[in-house]
């Protein structure tokens, strides 16, 4: 194999990895806003302005409660990722 050939992959390699990083940030950025409407809809269950059955308030509660804890895992999660791949590629250079 000639030089040349060796370094297309790594190239094409590298570029595959940026685009894999950026869209784990945009993946993570997306959780975010996902984070702010649950945090909002939990707010807005939890306010005491609510004309909804006790039941449906309690579990609109706990329900938004549950979305905004997973949400805020998923993206804590994402952006490790991210920075792990950043770091692994930063070596590799």
């Amino acid at each position: 194999m000639s030089d040349q050939s060796l370094s297309a992959p790594s190239a094409l390699a590298s570029s595959s990895f940026k685009e894999l990083v950026d869209d784990l940030h945009v993946a993570a950025a997306l959780i975010n806003d996902c984070k702010w409407i649950a945090n909002a809809l939990h707010r807005s269950a939890s306010s005491s302005n609510i004309s909804t059955p006790h039941k449906v308030h309690k579990c609109m509660e706990e329900v938004s409660k549950n979305l905004f804890t997973i949400l805020w895992e998923a993206s804590d999660e994402v952006l490790r990722l991210a920075e792990a791949f950043e770091k692994e590629g930063k070596a590799k250079t």
